[in-house]
């Protein structure tokens, strides 16, 4: 074999090498699998991401030790996301003791400490709302949901499951109900409170007679992940110091904000 080939030889590894390195994941970098969450996880006008879950999981960063990502995913899909090794945790309002398809959500995933308490909400046409004083009412109606939430869950008890209509995100189900392609959406009221009555949602309202379970939001990990001591850990620090009361008061959430070690 020639010098020639040789140095082309030798390039090419070094090539190969290189582009091996671009594309694999580094282990300082946690990636948080999230869908656009309004004063959650949202982006601003120059497309950084911000929100109190965005600023929460980056002060949590900071004290473990990793640079934080933020990778938007299709919430049906975070199981798979999360299995595939495309992202490290669940980051975005995730009701942790809540179930899917009849299977606890804790055996599904490990939860660090849950930090937010929530419930899910119905929400309607302000004009349609004296028209809902029960969930009897419900029945026969269609509903617009996340796919795979909670709210997904509540509504095809609620309804006949054939008229549950599913979003890709729960911000996605509010122009479905404005549009009158659904009678009512079941989504979070931490983000139907900031929505409902304002903006393009002026005309929107909660059903404030029908009052579902409360909920808890909690990170979630592959289960056996050693990142969900690290992030517990950071949590009672952010906790202690204050910080994370500091954010929830900075996106209006304090009223909300309760750190548990236990999630059921």
């Amino acid at each position: 074999m020639n010098m020639k080939k040789v140095l082309c030889l030798i390039l090419a590894g070094i090539i190969c090498m290189f582009a091996f390195v671009g594309c694999k994941k580094e282990d300082d970098t946690l990636v948080c699998g999230v869908t656009i969450f309004e004063n959650m996880n949202e982006k601003d006008e120059n497309g950084n991401w911000t929100g109190f879950e965005s600023e929460f999981a980056m002060a949590v960063g900071e004290i473990i030790g990793m640079k934080v990502e933020f990778q938007e995913i299709e919430w049906e899909q975070k199981y798979n996301e999360l299995n595939s090794g495309a992202i490290d945790c669940i980051w975005n309002g995730f009701t942790a003791n809540s179930s899917d398809n009849g299977v606890k959500r804790s055996d599904l995933v490990d939860f660090s400490y849950g930090y937010m308490l929530n419930q899910q909400c119905i929400v309607v046409k302000t004009s349609e709302l004296a028209n809902y004083t029960s969930a009897e009412v419900l029945k026969g109606k269609t509903a617009c949901v996340e796919g795979g939430s909670a709210g997904e869950a509540y509504a095809k008890t609620a309804t006949d499951e054939a008229k549950v209509l599913k979003a890709t995100s729960q911000i996605k189900a509010f122009p479905e109900l404005k549009s009158g392609a659904v009678d009512f959406i079941v989504v979070d009221i931490v983000l139907a409170q900031n929505l409902c009555g304002q903006g393009d949602y002026a005309d929107l309202s909660i059903v404030e007679n029908i009052k579902l379970e409360s909920e808890i939001y909690a990170v979630g990990f592959k289960k056996g992940s050693d990142l969900t001591a690290k992030v517990n850990e950071a949590i009672k620090e952010l906790e202690q110091n204050g910080k994370l009361l500091e954010l929830a008061k900075k996106y209006g959430f304090e009223n909300v904000l309760k750190v548990t070690e236990t999630i059921e």
